[in-house]
């Protein structure tokens, strides 16, 4: 019976404890860098209307939290994210397109002069919302959040040149999207001193990129080539570090 009642005793200390942690939230603004990892469609390969070919890349985010009341604060995120792009895959896929979707016969030899380049998917993400905050202790912090806004999508800048038995095939792709992302994700922040924090996050983030491929130029060829329209999801998970000054 002592051992219950010393137990009840512990753990009404420790929720009053907890109690007056909550209440003593600080605002504050970080800037991290990380990885930027490329899920489901957004990764994969193998279709040009519904896969990103993305592989792999970097992150930076700049973000903050306002805290009007205890625990829950209003959140904001600027976040830029960077992924290599397939460019082997995405080539044999074009190549195999033209050859598949010409109104007349396309076939390309393997000895074809193929010139190809390929850059990086980019995306700026600018995002508010909700911003949970709980001190677990003098020092640590427990930071959930869900945020909202606008996505600004720029796909891998395209260039191919095909040239063969006197014909020669031309695209160059060069778009960009805005579209509604979103972000959900938790992370720690670790108090070195009053003001500056280490902080830990990892994050869910989904927009949708939507465009159009369009062959611009044939020399030699009569037949027509349809554009590709491409949409699919923009998901990554970005894992990042860096610090956090409150105040």
């Amino acid at each position: 019976m002592k051992k219950m009642r010393k137990a009840i005793g512990i753990i009404i200390l420790l929720m009053a404890t907890a109690s007056v942690q909550l209440t003593a939230q600080q605002n504050f603004a970080s800037i991290s860098f990380g990885a930027s990892m490329p899920l489901n469609d957004y990764a994969a390969t193998g279709d040009l209307t519904s896969n990103g070919y993305a592989r792999t890349g970097g992150a930076i985010k700049f973000d903050g939290a306002y805290f009007p009341i205890s625990y829950l604060g209003i959140g904001a995120s600027f976040g830029f994210g960077s992924n290599y792009s397939m460019r082997d895959s995405l080539l044999k896929d074009m190549v195999a397109y033209i050859e598949d979707n010409s109104s007349g016969e396309i076939d390309i030899p393997d000895d074809a002069e193929v010139l190809y380049g390929s850059g990086f998917w980019n995306y700026f993400n600018m995002f508010i919302g909700p911003h949970f905050s709980i001190r677990a202790s003098q020092k640590l912090y427990f930071d959930f959040r869900g945020l909202a806004g606008l996505s600004i999508i720029r796909p891998p800048n395209q260039e191919l040149t095909i040239t063969y038995d006197g014909n020669h095939i031309y695209n160059r792709s060069d778009y960009t999207n805005v579209a509604f992302g979103w972000t959900a994700g938790g992370g720690i922040r670790f108090m070195l001193n009053s003001n500056l924090a280490l902080k830990l996050s990892g994050d869910f983030v989904q927009a949708k990129s939507k465009n159009t491929i369009t062959f611009e130029l044939f020399e030699g060829i009569v037949s027509d080539i349809p554009p590709i329209d491409s949409e699919f999801f923009i998901q990554t998970v970005e894992i990042t570090a860096g610090l956090a000054y409150s105040f």
